[in-house]
């Protein structure tokens, strides 16, 4: 009984051994080609923004986090601001994410309905949107992996008059 299903065996071992290399060499062949970048919409495509002025650099917004901020413009003392973030090594959250929020924070961990996002913690530079040129608001850290706010700066206004 055991002799039959050995031969057994072995014969669909070894039809395996050639039918897998086949079946795996028409499936990598069958492949989509990855989309180019050039297909995409300009609405998709990278930001070509250069923010080359730095209005300040801070390391006291977050009160829970040593976070140091930068902010950033086009042009000396015109054009529009962007900011960058960067933490010491051992400051480690699973998918951080930046937001924008108009007024005080809510106090809640939940984001406000208000909240604009402005990109991952890690972007080399997050384009601020217009509202927060205009109005006073915070900075949010959000924790995507946690679903948790992770910290919220100290209230901040952007303006042109800013130094």
């Amino acid at each position: 009984m055991i002799r039959p299903l050995r031969q057994h065996h072995r014969r669909l071992i070894i039809a395996l051994g050639a039918v897998l290399p086949v079946a795996f060499a028409v499936g990598i062949a069958a492949r989509k080609p990855l989309p180019e970048v050039y297909l995409l919409p300009k609405e998709f495509s990278p930001v070509s923004t250069v923010y080359v002025a730095e209005a300040w650099s801070r390391a006291d917004l977050f009160p829970k986090s040593p976070v140091q901020v930068r902010l950033l413009r086009e042009f000396t003392g015109a054009g529009k601001f962007a900011m960058t973030f960067s933490a010491a090594i051992d400051f480690v959250k699973p998918d951080l994410l930046v937001y924008w929020s108009d007024g005080n924070p809510n106090g809640t961990n939940a984001l406000p309905a208000n909240a604009i996002l402005l990109g991952a913690f890690n972007s080399p530079s997050l384009p601020l949107p217009a509202a927060a040129e205009k109005n006073s608001g915070t900075l949010l850290l959000y924790s995507l992996a946690d679903n948790e706010i992770v910290d919220e700066s100290k209230p901040i206004r952007f303006d042109n008059s800013m130094k």
